[in-house]
């Protein structure tokens, strides 16, 4: 009897955040479907042809949120945090979830399915954390955590561009007394989360209501409010590096080129992004190549 084939991804729970681009999502679920992961998939409800075209897929370990729970994404809304939560609380449900990565519909693997593995199963939560109050101004910093924020994309809505420029008018809010004296903490929304960790994060969320009214007024929360929750707990002592690569173009990650990939992998990251077959298909043909350890292609 042939043994069959090692599931190097077996105990992760991949949550994945997607709204578009069904064809590009769809060879991410089926690669982590392929190594062993079970993949949580969270469609925003105006994504139908997304929705059907996953559906219709029928991959094994996929659980796909249902309509009734998604929420309506917008760009720097809560409504982001809010899909994750609801991601990692169907994920942690089931038995046998040992590692979290929260992932986009855009992104592919970096690196062969066992060393992705063995470099993410080393105890530690891999992001990207930094104190708030070490960015300036013009970046992070604790501006997004003293005034409130429109959600909403400023760099082509000058509506919103304009109240989140005037919103210091209103006066900062006193993060001293609405954080409780936790320190804010910033860095980018992807991430990875040993299983412990996420259970403690979640803990702390269910005993402490204030922590998520604070942050549903507080700017682009997806970039602060699972990293402040990490440093509320012992578990922000354990750190890796961060778990994805991307390449900035102003306030957005531009589409990865194939003369992206040798930067991308010298990284160390295990997930990289931005990903569009459409766009740039060779690309994508080399990161699923070289994520396979006999050199296969998956569907590129």
């Amino acid at each position: 009897m042939v043994a069959p084939p090692p599931r190097p991804l077996a105990g992760f729970a991949c949550l994945v955040l997607a709204h578009d681009n069904p064809a590009q999502l769809l060879l991410l679920l089926r690669w982590l479907s392929a190594q062993g992961a079970a993949c949580h998939l969270h469609l925003d409800p105006r994504a139908a042809p997304v929705r059907a075209a996953v559906e219709a897929t029928a991959l094994p370990g996929l659980h796909l949120l249902p309509e009734a729970r998604s929420q309506r994404i917008e760009w720097g809304g809560y409504a982001m945090v809010s899909a994750t939560l609801a991601l990692m609380h169907q994920a942690l449900a089931q038995p046998g979830v040992t590692q979290l990565c929260l992932l986009s519909g855009t992104h592919l693997p970096l690196l062969p399915a066992a060393e992705l593995a063995a470099r993410l199963s080393d105890g530690c939560s891999h992001l990207d954390l930094r104190f708030a109050c070490m960015e300036p101004p013009e970046r992070e910093s604790l501006h997004r955590f003293w005034f409130r924020g429109v959600p909403g994309r400023q760099e082509s809505r000058p509506l919103v561009r304009w109240l989140n420029r005037n919103a210091w008018r209103l006066g900062p809010r006193d993060l001293a007394r609405g954080l409780h004296g936790l320190t804010p903490m910033v860095g980018s929304q992807w991430w990875h989360l040993a299983a412990p960790a996420a259970r403690d994060m979640l803990a702390f969320l269910a005993e402490n209501p204030w922590f998520e009214a604070f942050f549903r007024h507080a700017r682009i929360p997806d970039e602060s409010f699972f990293h402040t929750l990490l440093g509320a707990t012992p578990h922000v002592a354990r750190l890796g590096p961060p778990m994805s690569w991307q390449s900035m173009q102003g306030y957005s990650p531009r589409v990865l080129a194939a003369a992206d990939l040798p930067k991308a992998r010298a990284s160390g990251a295990a997930f990289g992004r931005k990903f569009d077959l459409a766009a740039q298909p060779e690309a994508v043909r080399l990161a699923l190549q070289a994520a396979q350890a006999e050199g296969a292609v998956i569907g590129a």
